[in-house]
């Protein structure tokens, strides 16, 4: 048995694979087995997984009908043996000595939960995201506030909800079981993170320690069109209403939330293939009864703070206006094509 199971989902990732699996591989902490799913890929990744398992017995290769990568994330966890699980994502790669200085941080610090800091890379050039939490060992409600914090906060330094800069017990994802919610292809981090902080007793942050390399690429998931987004946004947000502990401080963050992933959807909508589904996305938002109670009940304020005119045009009703903007940004979008 491993130390560590890094997990990777793999889908049609053949032009970046290699980079990310000679990245995990050629880790200075050598007690690990990789993890490897592909998700009904279309291309030539499951031969390369297959190959690069040939040459490493620490490789495990899993295949399936292509399900989405909460699905293929839950196929790695499922069948992982190591005591931590570390997962990356396959366009993505790590320094030579991620796993040591997560594993390293851990242990000592017994921490269910260790968190690095990462790169943002956008076409070859790295810039480190600073986040504000000092580095070191928290306990009790300090880590209660954490997790409250990432329910909401979305500031220039806020601690990112990616899985891939986590290193997990896999103890904690037991009794109750805990997996990546199925179905979800945007923010499934989020929801799985945000459930997984509110369990934990313990956490470590070696945040200054950047050991991720995140690929930010006008071609990946998150720069795509997605089909009933906002149905997803409303989705996640009332799994975590129900799941999560009962407080004013929890509603509070699910409504800011709920209010910043409008932005989000708004922008979603701008990228439709055609204006019918611009359409239907962009009517799904503003007709959202939920959306404008949690815009009614936040601090006017406050609202303006976080949200600058974006929050005045919801609250104000301006409907036509908001539309209008983001049938202008749609257009833009077309003409790029």
């Amino acid at each position: 048995m491993a130390k560590v199971s890094v997990i990777v989902p793999v889908y049609n990732a053949e032009k970046k694979l290699e980079r990310c699996l000679d990245s995990i591989l050629g880790q200075t902490f050598s007690d690990i087995e990789l993890v490897l799913v592909n998700d009904g890929s279309q291309d030539s990744s499951l031969k390369i997984c297959e190959e690069y398992a040939v040459r490493d017995r620490r490789i495990k290769v899993f295949s399936q009908e292509n399900r989405g990568p909460s699905t293929a994330r839950n196929t790695g966890i499922d069948n992982a043996s190591g005591d931590y699980l570390y997962f990356v994502d396959s366009d993505d790669y790590i320094a030579n000595d991620t796993v040591e200085k997560l594993y390293t941080a851990a242990v000592s610090s017994g921490a269910e939960v260790t968190i690095c800091g990462l790169y943002y890379v956008k076409n070859g050039v790295e810039k480190e995201h600073e986040i504000t939490y000092e580095p070191g060992t928290y306990e009790g409600e300090a880590v209660r506030k954490i997790a409250i914090d990432l329910l909401s906060n979305h500031s220039h330094r806020f601690l990112p909800p990616y899985s891939v800069i986590r290193l997990i017990r896999r103890d904690v994802l037991e009794q109750p079981r805990l997996r990546f919610t199925e179905g979800i292809i945007r923010s499934e981090d989020y929801l799985f993170t945000t459930e997984l902080h509110f369990r934990i007793e313990k956490l470590c942050l070696i945040t200054d320690q950047p050991l991720y390399y995140y690929i930010d690429s006008d071609t990946s998931i998150t720069n795509s069109f997605v089909v009933s987004y906002w149905q997803m946004v409303r989705r996640i947000n009332e799994i975590l209403l129900s799941r999560l502990p009962e407080s004013d401080a929890v509603k509070r963050g699910l409504d800011t939330v709920l209010i910043y992933r409008s932005q989000i959807a708004f922008s979603n909508a701008s990228r439709a293939g055609n204006i019918k589904d611009f359409n239907a996305e962009l009517s799904s938002i503003l007709r959202d009864k939920t959306l404008f109670t949690a815009i009614d009940a936040l601090g006017f304020r406050e609202g303006v703070e976080r949200f600058k005119a974006y929050y005045l045009f919801l609250r104000l009703r301006l409907k036509p206006l908001i539309r209008f903007r983001y049938y202008m940004k749609y257009r833009q979008n077309r003409r790029r094509i």
